[in-house]
């Protein structure tokens, strides 16, 4: 998945977080997992790996990665009754499930089953970015997360009202886009203006976040209008 589908994912498991536990800043805690093992594996695989492995998905996309956060997220909580990395450990594990890691059992289990695969990328950022802009998801999916984020900010910052306007107009666009995923699932559409080269799994991991994120939005509504 792309970096927009992580963060509003990422930011709709901290609204979740704040609404059970009624702290804002989960918000924030989980939408940084959520991206998090993109910026630590994609410099270090694409930049100063890539002549070996050249590959984005490396340590941070492992489960001991995510078992390493979740224990020092445990320890943090019986020390200082802070659950920030936790949230932080969440967000990582949705970025994990997004990238359908379970695919890649060398990446996610390593190293039970030895050394990081090498991939071979030819301009890997610029494909990555052309990617990205060309694909319709990312587009409703960073307007969501900006609506969310502004949100939240609410009470600390300046007057941000422009943030409700956002999340109303741009929630029922993520509902549309989980159905329009859902029919190029079952119509068998191989590619899409929703997704740059979407499969089956990528369609329906898409109306899934949709799905989550429209009603994540609406049952804590009253959050987000907050003062």
């Amino acid at each position: 998945m792309f970096v927009a589908c992580h963060l509003f994912l990422g930011l709709v498991l901290g609204l979740a977080l704040t609404g059970r536990l009624g702290d804002r800043r989960l918000i924030g805690f989980a939408a940084l997992g959520a991206v998090l093992p993109d910026l630590l594996d994609k410099p270090v695989g694409h930049v100063l790996l890539a002549e070996s492995l050249n590959s984005g998905r490396l340590f941070a996309h492992g489960l001991l990665f995510l078992m390493i956060l979740t224990v020092a997220g445990i320890a943090l909580h019986r020390r200082r009754e802070s659950v920030a990395l936790l949230a932080v450990a969440a967000g990582v594990f949705s970025h994990q499930v997004l990238d359908a890691m379970w695919a890649l059992p060398v990446t996610w289990y390593f190293p039970l089953f030895g050394p990081y695969e090498p991939y071979e990328f030819t301009n890997y950022f610029g494909g990555a970015i052309l990617a990205e802009v060309s694909s319709l998801s990312e587009w409703v999916f960073l307007a969501a997360s900006a609506g969310i984020a502004l949100a939240a900010c609410r009470g600390r910052c300046p007057d941000l009202g422009i943030a409700a306007t956002i999340v109303r107009v741009s929630i029922p666009l993520v509902g549309i886009l989980a159905l329009a995923s859902l029919y190029a699932l079952v119509a068998g559409i191989p590619e899409s203006i929703l997704m740059a080269g979407a499969g089956p799994e990528d369609y329906l991991l898409l109306a899934a976040v949709g799905a989550i994120g429209v009603i994540a939005v609406i049952r804590h509504h009253d959050l987000l209008n907050a003062g």
